[in-house]
C-alpha cells in the first residue's frame, strides 16, 4: 500500500467530489469501522417476524430422545445464551424453523447466522458472518 494511492478521491468532469476509492489493503484496515458507522447512520430495519408458529410445530412433534436445546452461541462475536427466548434484551432472533429439525438464528450483536441442525443422535451448529468482506 502506498500512502499516495491508498485513498483516491473521485470527481466528475467539473471537479465536483463524487466519492472515494480505497485500495483493498486500506479497506481491510478500515472496513469494520466504516460498516459500524454505516449501521449507526442507517439502522437495519427490523426483519420479518420470527417464525414462532413453525417453532411451535417442531416442538409439538419433537420425538427425539433429548429435549430441544435452547442454547445458542455465536462463534463470530462470542455472544451466547443458555435460553435464547428468555434473554432480555434478546441476543438471538429466530429466522427459520422447520419440521426437519433446522433452526436458524441471527445474532443481534454481529448479524451472523447461527444454524442448528438437529438429528436423532446429534446436533450440528454452523456460524456464518453477515458480511463477505474479511475485515476485523
Amino acid at each position: 500500500m502506498n500512502k499516495d494511492t491508498a485513498i483516491r478521491y473521485l470527481v466528475d468532469a467539473q471537479g465536483k467530489a463524487q466519492g472515494v476509492f480505497l485500495e483493498e489493503e486500506m479497506w481491510q484496515r478500515v472496513c469494520s469501522h466504516v460498516l459500524t458507522e454505516l449501521e449507526k447512520l442507517f439502522p437495519s430495519e427490523t426483519g420479518p417476524a420470527e417464525p414462532l408458529a413453525d417453532l411451535a410445530l417442531l416442538e409439538k412433534y419433537w420425538d427425539f430422545r433429548y429435549d430441544l436445546p435452547t442454547d445458542v452461541a455465536c462463534d463470530i462475536c462470542g455472544a451466547s445464551s443458555p435460553d435464547w427466548q428468555a434473554d432480555e434484551p434478546r441476543k438471538f432472533i429466530l429466522r427459520a424453523a422447520n419440521m426437519g429439525g433446522l433452526l436458524s438464528f441471527q445474532c443481534v450483536s454481529c448479524k451472523a447466522r447461527v444454524t442448528k441442525r438437529h438429528f436423532k443422535d446429534k446436533v450440528t451448529v454452523s456460524c456464518t458472518p453477515q458480511f463477505s468482506c474479511t475485515c476485523g
